[in-house]
């Protein structure tokens, strides 16, 4: 008798601590926000300019915070919930938005500057924002969805561009030697932008030299050729879903190494 009502007191115990471990949820906190990406994917230094986060839980948010970049100036515009269009991934596009005025020093370190939003729920995650760096920056300008319309580029440089609809090629053309190796590499889903990119290089007489998708688990194609012979080359760039929006944002980086 003494060892089950021992039992029975232990048991009970055991039951209070484990109450008292486990806090219910606060269903009037809200929760914290999560930072995706930016639009414009890529920052400049040394220059005010306006750009977007995307996100969740981004709609009440406030505050956002700068680090990383001695000498930075931000400041919050305006939050909104923002709708996802159908079939698309809601985890990839964000369902909120908080609009920021953004002057970066010159001297600002490309992977140094982080941006952390917060709301009643706490701060979220510390976004590395994509800054630019030495390459010459080139913007894309359609209509470039062809070989016949493609954008000339000079070796080496970084577009900035945007799948912005549905289906949307993005073709860039550049003059190459025999010899000589070429890497293309796009920058969008490692700094959260939800393209999936895909990547094609052509020949002068539109036949495929190479091709890549996914590298090492990321959804970040890069290429890295050595160029058969003389003469023009393309490069094509696609969603590979087929999906696209205004926030679709890339960096192409094409250069020989």
């Amino acid at each position: 008798m003494r060892f089950f009502c021992l039992a029975i007191i232990s048991l009970g115990l055991a039951s209070t601590t484990s109450s008292q471990e486990k806090k219910p949820a606060d269903p009037k906190k809200e929760p914290a926000p999560k930072v995706l990406y930016a639009i414009p994917l890529v920052a400049k230094p040394g220059e005010k300019q306006k750009l977007v986060i995307r996100g969740k839980n981004l709609a009440t948010v406030k505050e956002v915070k700068v680090t990383g970049a001695d000498g930075a100036k931000l400041k919050v515009l305006g939050a909104k919930a923002v709708g996802v269009p159908n079939n698309y991934p809601g985890e990839r596009v964000g369902d909120s938005e908080v609009e920021l005025e953004l002057e970066l020093p010159k001297d600002a370190k490309p992977g140094a500057v982080k941006l952390t939003a917060v709301n009643g729920g706490g701060d979220s995650n510390a976004y590395t924002l994509l800054v630019r760096d030495e390459l010459p920056a080139i913007a894309e300008k359609e209509e470039n969805g062809g070989f016949d319309t493609a954008q000339a580029v000079v070796l080496p440089c970084a577009v900035e561009g945007t799948i912005k609809s549905e289906r949307d090629v993005d073709t860039f053309k550049f003059e190459g030697k025999k010899g000589t190796k070429v890497r293309i590499e796009v920058q969008a889903a490692r700094s959260g932008s939800p393209v999936d990119g895909f990547l094609t290089l052509y020949d002068a007489d539109r036949k495929v030299v190479d091709s890549a998708d996914d590298v090492n688990g990321s959804a970040d194609p890069i290429l890295t050729v050595t160029l058969p012979k003389d003469g023009t080359y393309f490069v094509a760039l696609i969603d590979a879903h087929d999906l696209g929006g205004a926030n679709f944002g890339y960096r192409l980086v094409v250069k020989a190494e």
